[in-house]
């Protein structure tokens, strides 16, 4: 499996944070939410990871000229950003078959240390969402879980938190360097039964907005986790 990080966005949620550093690589703990988002994916033993880009784009591709021996590929949006669908269909080959894991750096995510992604797609799945619970007071989409998984959006008490595996060939019939939604592919997938999803087995970090993030400066979010992805920046960083 092969995973991607959607790093593509306009800088302008975040305010004054992001007037010269682009959100993901802004720092909790001195870690940037991007080579924490790195860290997770080769823990999942994912093999090729693409990085698509828009915001202060080349701050993104210097940063991660400083990785060795992972295999990264930058897919810079320079002219305008092509949405969540739009930036995957471009930046991955036409050939491409592996499934994709998807992963927002806009949530920290804290998995159980049993919880691994699923390397293979459930029968007829060509999407597979992570979920968990809709927190009081929050609007997400609302997303209900059938028992063989499939899933029905605009009911029940459930929301995609950001992480899913996806089938690249579910964007085929995208034109590249166009702009789509991916929430518009969940949707068609979710009237064909073709989109499936579970319970995240975990914890998740929502760092959205800037009064989010400044929230979380003064606390010890990565707890026993931050020796393990230091030394995984140590191993595959050039400081």
């Amino acid at each position: 499996m092969n995973g991607f990080v959607l790093a593509a966005g306009f800088g302008k949620r975040m305010g004054s944070l992001t007037e010269n550093t682009p959100k993901p690589l802004l720092k909790i703990q001195s870690i940037t939410v991007l080579d924490y988002a790195l860290y997770l994916l080769h823990s999942w033993k994912i093999k090729n990871i693409w990085i698509n880009t828009h915001y202060l784009g080349q701050k993104i591709s210097n940063h991660l000229k400083k990785f060795s021996g992972l295999s990264l590929t930058v897919s810079h949006e320079s002219n305008e950003i092509l949405g969540t669908a739009g930036g995957i269909r471009t930046a991955l080959p036409d050939d491409e078959t592996d499934p994709i894991l998807l992963i927002n750096p806009d949530t920290l995510f804290f998995p159980n240390s049993d919880f691994s992604p699923k390397y293979r797609l459930p029968n007829q799945s060509k999407i597979h969402l992570y979920l968990l619970p809709i927190p009081d007071g929050q609007t997400y989409t609302k997303i209900s879980i059938s028992n063989d998984q499939t899933l029905t959006f605009g009911e029940g008490n459930f929301y995609y938190i950001g992480l899913s595996v996806l089938d690249p060939i579910c964007l085929r019939h995208l034109e590249k360097n166009r702009y789509y939604d991916l929430s518009d592919t969940f949707k068609e997938c979710a009237k064909k039964g073709e989109i499936t999803g579970e319970i995240f087995q975990g914890e998740v970090l929502d760092l959205g907005t800037k009064d989010l993030w400044e929230s979380y400066q003064s606390k010890d979010v990565f707890g026993n986790k931050l020796p393990m992805i230091q030394e995984f920046l140590n191993r595959f960083k050039m400081t």
